[in-house]
């Protein structure tokens, strides 16, 4: 029995970003043969949890984290808490960036010997990591509001993200207080920098029981990917099946050197829109009109 075509997993951003931009008269022509799925949800975390499932059913990024980065995360509560910058508006606070706000080690060290106690007045323990964030580590067993992912909170007004908890809006707000005057955001303002004048708390649970993936290989730089790969096991049909990391392009052109026609392809936006193609396309009769950006 012939084995199945290998299946090639395209990860992608939201297909706005590639507005604009043209596609290749070969590619195009494969295009109109492409099957458009649109689905259920969109972000970067349904995204993954499309190709990656948690044993019992929870998707708790920060104890994947914790465990990758220091293989001490199990049976405990774990959440991250990101330095964001908020700009301040009329009516609130809009967060404007994340991930990308290039903390040295003296001011992590900085910002974790001003915040530990805040946290820790409320039953909390605030964490090193080695990376752009801490950790939070529940020190008992109380529940923990559901927060947005990080990921998906740039550009979103502050009122409709914060959860209707007055413990984590004190903690919020207390942090918000402590880091607007301290001195490390009037040395990076000097230098140019942006000031981070927040945490974003995300990714809260217990690391899972199971984690487990279809992909014999994961080809991808970014942490989240990294962790999920190191803490995962491989499943029993993942053979020959490759996910690729492509959620950091934005050149249309680079996508389509990723595709390969004599395999099965899935390019996952994360805007929920799949396009799908299989070999057996190629000698397909009917033509659609080629799936857009828009």
């Amino acid at each position: 029995m012939l084995k199945p075509p290998r299946k090639r997993i395209l990860l992608l951003p939201e297909r706005r970003f590639f507005l604009g931009q043209a596609c290749s008269l070969s590619f195009n022509k494969a295009a109109r043969k492409f099957q458009q799925i649109k689905l259920i949800e969109s972000g970067e975390s349904a995204q993954l949890q499309r190709h990656f499932q948690c044993i019992p059913h929870t998707w708790p990024m920060a104890a994947i984290f914790r465990q990758h980065e220091c293989n001490d995360a199990y049976g405990q509560q774990w959440l991250r808490a990101d330095p964001i910058f908020l700009q301040i508006e009329m009516s609130g606070a809009r967060v404007m960036a994340w991930d990308n706000l290039s903390l040295s080690l003296e001011e992590k060290h900085a910002m974790l010997s001003a915040l530990k106690p805040v946290f820790g007045d409320f039953g909390f323990e605030l964490c090193f990591s080695q990376h752009n964030f801490f950790y939070i580590r529940a020190l008992n067993a109380s529940p923990i509001p559901a927060f947005t992912p990080a990921p998906e909170i740039l550009g979103c007004d502050l009122a409709g993200l914060l959860p209707n908890d007055k413990q984590w809006m004190a903690i919020f707000n207390e942090c918000q207080i402590i880091l607007h005057n301290h001195p490390l955001n009037v040395a990076r303002q000097r230098q140019g920098q942006l000031p981070i004048n927040g945490l974003w708390f995300w990714g809260q649970g217990v690391l899972p029981t199971t984690i487990y993936h279809h992909f014999e290989i994961i080809d991808s730089e970014s942490l989240d990917l990294q962790a999920m790969k190191s803490v995962a096991i491989m499943h029993v049909d993942s053979e020959e099946n490759t996910l690729i990391d492509l959620r950091h392009v934005r050149d249309w052109a680079v996508i389509e050197s990723a595709f390969m026609s004599a395999k099965t392809n899935i390019f996952d936006f994360a805007d929920g829109i799949q396009w799908q193609w299989q070999p057996k396309y190629r000698w397909h009769f009917w033509r659609r009109t080629p799936p857009s950006f828009a």
